[in-house]
């Protein structure tokens, strides 16, 4: 009887400090995804911005230039696509998700001022500085978004306000 006591005893032991461990590095994994946000969040809010252009006037103005063999140079052309593009700064970041790609790298998903839904690529760090690397799908047309993701001309250097920051606590997918 006291052999079978003592057994439970042990297996309850066994099973606490194992939990205990596995709660010890699901705690260090969620704050290292943690601190993967705050980077990126950085990242973007120094380094994009989003824009938008007005479709009607973008096509009037193909039309007009016609393949360079419109009443419109070339210049003048990209100067008019360049004054119907609206930018906007980021004001607010929305991460989403994570997943691990076939290859092994970490796909972070993040939406921006509610706009854009985008995904950041990790998958690999800097051996000087010992911060990731960030593949952002910037810049691509995506069905049922008029927005972009597009990189800033003069990139910044402001702190960002954590209260634009909406972190995602679920582990990876």
């Amino acid at each position: 009887m006291k052999k079978i006591i003592f057994r439970g005893l042990m297996v309850v032991i066994v099973l606490s400090i194992g939990g205990k461990i596995l709660m010890d590095k699901r705690e260090k994994d969620n704050e290292e995804l943690r601190t993967i946000q705050t980077d990126l969040a950085d990242y973007l809010y120094n380094h994009y911005e989003i824009s938008t252009v007005d479709e009607k006037r973008e096509k009037e103005i193909f039309k007009e230039f016609n393949q360079g063999k419109g009443n419109m140079t070339e210049q003048e052309f990209f100067e008019k696509i360049d004054s119907i593009t609206e930018y906007m700064d980021i004001e607010k970041i929305e991460f989403t998700g994570f997943s691990v790609t076939p290859m092994k790298s970490l796909e972070v998903h993040f939406k921006i001022n509610e706009l854009l839904s985008h995904t950041a690529t990790l998958g690999a760090k800097s051996v000087e500085t010992g911060q990731w690397i960030y593949r952002i799908d910037s810049g691509i047309e995506k069905q049922g978004q008029d927005h972009y993701l597009s990189r800033k001309e003069q990139e910044t250097n402001m702190s960002l306000p954590v209260s634009i920051v909406t972190f995602y606590n679920g582990g990876i997918d």
